[in-house]
């Protein structure tokens, strides 16, 4: 839409008048980038006076076929004659504010907009102070640095936003993200997404929670035969990943998380115990699991009697013999 500004001057009593042309913006741009202003639907070419200006300093001036470039914008402006847009090239942040433009042709008109200059930004690495961190006794604070114009900081973790709890806080404009005390649901990839209206940057870190052994299970069969072959398997869950310990009847067999028998025998029966440590907390727990063991080859009713009857003909011969022989030795 243009609006027509009318005045009178005092002088010649006439009736001179502007129009208020609108210009594209507000802009935004970068740092050592350019910048096109223009006129929406401007008036009519040829222009006889176009002029352009920076807080209502004048920038560029074309008049009667001249041009005047004004110091500080030497090689960095152009202005198209025939739309009277300004191109500003070799931005800085100083270069942030109000411009307008002044044409005249058959009628005068003004226009004005404005335009902020960012700082392209650029993410240092997270830094994270908090060292080996172990669940319920270590705290850290990842800092988030930033180089150029900041205008959103945001920290996410796995993908999703992190908001303020009662272990989480933000200091610093959400430069610093606090956890006190860690807990083992901390573990993960943690973002610093940072932008401008014309920048854009992320840095990434992954926290490393060290905790347990938690839940420690022994997976194996409750019964076997002798002769087989059986797996028992011990399993945490701790980060990192724990040491384990077989014990049967208080004597270490193993130090893998799989104990394998290879042939089982009826003394491999017993109630075997799986301990894990972690080495970085120092936390040692242990579970059992009861074995029990058949044989493979049980003796008949029939084989059992006959090993009785013959076992007892056995002990009657030997009784008989010693009886002879004390007897023939004058003892009886």
């Amino acid at each position: 839409m243009r609006y027509l500004l009318c005045y009178s001057h005092g002088s010649s009593g006439l009736c001179l008048c502007q129009n208020n042309v609108p210009l594209n913006g507000p802009l935004n741009g970068a740092v050592g980038g350019s910048v096109e202003f223009r006129l929406i639907n401007p008036p009519p070419p040829p222009f006889q006076h176009i002029i352009w200006t920076f807080k209502n300093a004048p920038i560029i001036t074309l008049a009667g076929g001249g041009e005047i470039v004004y110091p500080g914008y030497v090689d960095r402006v152009s202005v198209d004659e025939t739309t009277a847009s300004l191109l500003l090239k070799n931005l800085t942040v100083n270069d942030t504010g109000e411009y307008a433009v002044s044409t005249f042709s058959n009628t005068a008109s003004r226009g004005e907009t404005t335009l902020t200059v960012f700082e392209i930004i650029q993410t240092d690495p997270i830094i994270s102070s908090g060292g080996t961190l172990i669940a319920g006794n270590s705290s850290v604070n990842l800092t988030c640095d930033v180089r150029g114009t900041i205008i959103t900081r945001e920290w996410v973790k796995d993908g999703e936003p992190l908001s303020p709890s009662n272990r989480t806080t933000f200091h610093e404009k959400n430069r610093t993200l606090s956890i006190s005390l860690v807990e083992k649901e901390d573990n993960g990839l943690y973002m610093c997404n940072v932008s401008n209206p014309i920048s854009t940057d992320t840095s990434n870190h992954q926290l490393l929670i060290n905790y347990g052994p938690h839940n420690v299970i022994i997976t194996a069969p409750q019964m076997v035969t002798t002769g087989d072959s059986v797996s028992l398997q011990c399993a945490a869950d701790s980060v990192p990943l724990p040491s384990f310990t077989w014990m049967l009847y208080g004597v270490e067999i193993g130090d893998k998380s799989e104990l394998v028998i290879d042939k089982v025998v009826l003394s491999h029966a017993g109630v075997y115990s799986c301990v894990a440590l972690n080495s970085i907390t120092s936390h040692r727990v242990s579970t059992t699991h009861t074995l029990d063991v058949r044989d493979s080859n049980p003796l008949s009713e029939g084989t059992i009697a006959g090993i009785v009857i013959g076992s007892a003909a056995g002990i009657c011969l030997v009784a008989g013999l010693l009886a002879f022989g004390l007897k023939k030795a004058g003892v009886w």
